[in-house]
This record gives structure tokens, sequence and C-alpha cells, in this order.
């Protein structure tokens, strides 16, 4: 088929309460996804992932709000969901297979249903199938198929037409390890050509494959930012072997190299073991130690930093100083976490150890 233009995504005001629900499934949540990115949907269970998504494709009917809006492109989908559905592949949590087809009838049906063209429907199917690893099993009966490849089956189904918005509910859940490397390169292949919306638990596959992330928690949107922004942080980390006599001084003495540097902090206090002068330099610099202290036969410090260049300069004064003291450096790190730590800390206010 003729490749149509990747369609950008526009949800503003999206509420949703089911009949009989206590609260909102979701509740004013509100994102834009640029034409071609990838984007990864996440959240713990019962955040209204799935409720997202089946309103975006049109599977459920969007409630009315003042201001609630949802577009696939151009094409309100409030008011135009007929059409909108055709910009959009959609792969739902539980895929809805006819078992008792052929992979080959099961898809030829359904890119019927999709308006593919008659004479472009066996080309497309070979297409899909290619992509998914399904070559060898069109002639196969669904029902015998093995949980990973009706999975694929259903991947395959929503890639049928080529459709500028593709949505993806959890597409690597039933795959074996192999088979989820074969679905990640696919769906890496997808960027640019097609847009790609797709929740998954596997927070790391999130990280290699996307390029944003949208964190839901309790129906609310508490993130929308790039990958970059969720995995890289202003904080200082340092890990030392512990030697009490040592380990414990180098931090307020890089503290105290950098707060005599500083033109805009005040004077420095030359007692640098003193703990008001501490907290002094710090509140002067703008950090803020969120850990100090042994950790079994290693000493850990993390520091929060106002800005990447406070943080820098933090990382370079600590190895400066290390060195002058003669610590063994053990780990220390500038800027980056895993996205597991960001999801903690957004959903649930708290931060896993790095």
């Amino acid at each position: 088929m003729t490749p149509r233009p990747p369609a950008s995504l526009e949800v503003t005001g999206l509420s949703h309460r089911y009949r009989g629900g206590a609260v909102p499934a979701l509740e004013q949540v509100s994102f834009k996804v640029a034409a071609g990115s990838r984007v990864g949907l996440l959240g713990p269970n019962g955040a209204g992932k799935s409720t997202l998504m089946r309103l975006v494709c049109g599977y459920l009917p969007v409630q009315p709000g003042a201001d609630t809006r949802v577009l696939v492109g151009d094409v309100d989908v409030t008011r135009d969901s007929l059409r909108a559905r055709r910009l959009v592949g959609y792969l739902p949590e539980q895929v809805p297979l006819y078992l008792e087809l052929r992979v080959r009838e099961h898809l030829e049906f359904r890119a019927a249903i999709k308006g593919v063209p008659r004479r472009e429907r066996l080309p497309e199917i070979h297409r899909v199938a290619a992509r998914t690893g399904l070559g060898g099993m069109l002639e196969s009966p669904i029902q015998r198929l093995s949980r990973g490849y009706r999975q694929r089956v259903g991947i395959a189904d929503a890639l049928l037409g080529a459709p500028p918005l593709v949505v993806l509910d959890e597409p690597t859940v039933g795959l074996d390890p192999n088979q989820v490397l074969e679905i990640r390169a696919m769906l890496r292949a997808l960027g640019g050509g097609q847009t790609l919306i797709f929740s998954s638990h596997i927070l790391a596959e999130v990280e290699a494959l996307c390029d944003r992330v949208v964190i839901l928690a309790r129906g609310r949107c508490v993130a929308d930012e790039s990958v970059a922004e969720s995995v890289n942080t202003t904080e200082v980390l340092a890990i030392w072997d512990h030697d009490p006599r040592t380990t414990r001084a180098v931090l307020p003495i890089a503290l105290r190299t950098l707060h005599a540097s500083d033109l805009s902090a005040g004077p420095a206090d030359p007692d640098a073991d003193n703990q008001a002068a501490f907290e002094r330099m710090l509140a002067d610099l703008g950090l803020r130690v969120l850990e100090a202290g042994p950790a079994g036969e290693l000493y850990r410090v993390r520091v929060a930093c106002p800005t990447l260049d406070a943080a820098d300069r933090l990382a370079m004064a600590i190895g400066r100083t290390t060195a002058a003291c003669g610590v063994a450096l053990v780990r220390l790190e500038l800027g980056r976490r895993k996205l597991e730590e960001r999801f903690a800390r957004v959903t649930t206010g708290q931060e896993l150890a790095p």
C-alpha cells in the first residue's frame, strides 16, 4: 500500500468514568504526541492506560467536557470517530482472533474491514507478516498457534493498511526472549514512518525504544516528557570504600572549594567540619543532600543540584577532592537514573535507591 504520513495525537482535558464507578478512570488527562515519534504509555495497574487507548482509538465514546478534545492528526475523535479510526491501528490487551481461521484468512478478513483494496490485500498481508515474523505461518490455523504467535497476529492486524498512528497495549506479552527482541526491532523500525504509542510494564524496553513517555497514576497524567528528561537528573552520586577517617570529609571539603569559587555565595567558613557551616554552604550553593552515610563496606553520598551545570561542577570537585584525600572511589555518577526511579517518584512520591 501507499504509505500515509504519520499522524500526531493531541489529548486535552480527557476524563472518563465507567457507569457505577466510584472514581473516574481518567481525570483531565492532557498530552501531545508529535507525528512520527515513539511514545511509551506507563502507569501502575489501574492507572487508566487501557481506557485511554480505547478512547483514542474510538473503541469507547469520548465523554463530553467543556475543554475535552482528542485529535488524531487533524481529525476530532469526538466528532468524527469513524474517520479517526481509519487512521489508527490498535492492538488491545486481549487480542481478539478468529481461532478457527488460518492466519492468512484472518488477516484477509481484517484487511477487508479496514478498507484495503482487494488487489492490494495479499501483498499487504505478506508485508505485515514479514514485519512480525509470520511469513511461514500464514496457512497455520490460529488455534494451533502458541500465545506468542497469536500476539504476533494481533500486531500484524494493527499494522494492516499502514495506519498513521499505531497503538499497542502490551505488545510483547506472552513472547519468549528471542521473540521479544524481534518485536522490539520491528517497533523501533516504525519510528518516523508511523507514530507509535505502546504500553508496557517492562520499563527498560520503553527506555530503549521510545522518544517520550507519558506516565499515568490514579487516572491523571503525572509526567509527559522525553526519555532523556526522564532518565537525566541533576543529582550526583559518589561511592567510596568506607574509611571513616577520610570519606566523611570529602563532601565538606569539596563544597568548600565550590563555595570559595562561587562569587554569589557568602564568605566560606574555614571550619569545614562544622555542621552549621556545612549546611550554610549547601544552602548558598542550592544543594540538597539526599543520602550520606555508610552502606556496608562502602560510603555513599547523593546530592541534588539546582542545574546540570551545578551537578557537573560538584562532580568535578568531588573527583579532585577524592584524589587529594587518597580515598578509593568506587563510583562517581552524574545525571543518569533508571526509568524505574522516575516512574516510582511520579507515581508514588517515593524514590528507588540507585
